[in-house]
């Protein structure tokens, strides 16, 4: 070996041992470096997510009269559970259920019968959730439910 080549290799090594030592620092830096929440950065790829609890709550039996197209009175038999993330938010809901019974029988007793029955249930769906958020915005009370889920609708 000559010394040209030994030159060689003890510089290779400088520069290899130097970029590793840079790439270290940054990279501790990058990992130590705290977000606007208080997170590393790399956080989110590593942290498992706990799984949500879904509460319900339930409201049975509204029967709400519907107007037929003759002297005959209709009928619907509705069961909607409302869908919530937080235990006080089921309390909360379970407290207001009058009031959700009396949206709902407000929004449907208007309706005719053949109107009713001919609607989607995704179409149901967007009615009440809208006459509940209506309901709640006039009481001034946050919407206690994250979602609305028709169990049973039955007609007569």
């Amino acid at each position: 070996m000559n010394a040209k080549t030994m030159l060689f290799g003890v510089m290779i090594a400088l520069i290899t041992a130097v970029c590793a030592a840079a790439m270290t620092v940054a990279g501790m830096h990058f990992l130590r470096a705290d977000t606007a929440s208080g997170e590393s950065p790399l956080s989110g790829l590593f942290s498992s997510t706990e799984p949500r609890t879904v509460e319900f709550v339930e409201i049975k039996n509204v029967v709400i009269t519907l107007k037929g197209n003759d002297s005959n009175e209709r009928y619907l038999l509705l069961e909607v559970n409302l869908a919530t993330s937080d235990p006080q938010k089921t309390q909360s809901a379970k407290d207001m259920i009058p009031a959700i019974r009396g949206a709902t029988v407000s929004l449907l007793s208007d309706m005719d019968y053949h109107d009713v029955r001919e609607m989607s249930i995704g179409t149901l769906h967007s009615k009440l959730k809208a006459a509940y958020v209506e309901k709640f915005a006039s009481l001034n009370i946050p919407v206690p439910f994250d979602d609305v889920i028709i169990s049973k609708m039955v007609f007569q």
